[in-house]
């Protein structure tokens, strides 16, 4: 099974590695966020990130590119994350390390969600509530903003300047690195993406 997601992953197709990591990006996120809402306590995680104290806004439309620019920090992460590649000396394409930060990150999401560890003080729901509320696009930013970073963790999935083939490491010129269509059309569509997520996520901050 990790071989087959390693494969698609990888792809030269970037439409391919949209959808098999969606794929996984679902199992993931809900499956974390079940087994952290029944085996871990509530508000683990809430006021953890001592990046998320920092003020907002009163006026939304400065709201919505704090909060986009504060979602940057995230992709800057997959970006540096991209710039590595692995793979097995029998396999075609080199796997972006890029895909560790990004589900590394949908794990922790799925925590907070599971043990109710948001900053803002919410009256907690079941379980199945939770999953539901991720759905209610026009409310809630979550899924926008996980779905951009995902469309620009595979959009980049090829960049990578330093190539390990088993205990073979090769090097290459930022320069000699060159994006299809495909992937910067991908590329632009998640950073929009990702910029309508901070759009609903300022709209619901200033209308609590």
């Amino acid at each position: 099974m990790l071989n087959y997601f390693h494969k698609k992953l990888s792809s030269d197709s970037v439409w391919e590695r949209v959808i098999y990591a969606f794929l996984l990006f679902m199992i993931l996120f809900f499956g974390v966020t079940i087994l952290s809402y029944y085996f871990l306590p509530e508000g683990l995680l809430k006021n953890k990130n001592p990046l998320q104290q920092w003020e907002t806004s009163v006026n939304t439309f400065i709201l919505i590119f704090q909060i986009f620019f504060y979602n940057m920090i995230s992709v800057l992460v997959i970006v540096f994350g991209s710039l590595f590649g692995q793979k097995k000396e029998l396999d075609d394409n080199y796997l972006s390390i890029g895909y560790l930060g990004f589900f590394t990150m949908i794990c922790i999401n799925a925590t907070v969600l599971g043990t109710w560890s948001f900053s803002v003080e919410r009256e907690a729901v079941p379980l199945l509530g939770r999953i539901i509320r991720t759905f209610d696009l026009i409310h809630r930013a979550g899924l926008w903003e996980m779905t951009g970073q995902l469309f620009i963790t595979c959009a980049i999935a090829h960049i990578s300047t330093v190539l390990t083939s088993g205990k073979n490491t090769v090097t290459r010129k930022i320069r000699d690195i060159q994006m299809t269509k495909e992937e910067k059309l991908v590329l632009i569509i998640g950073l929009l993406i990702m910029f309508i997520g901070a759009v609903i996520e300022g709209n619901a901050i200033n209308t609590l």
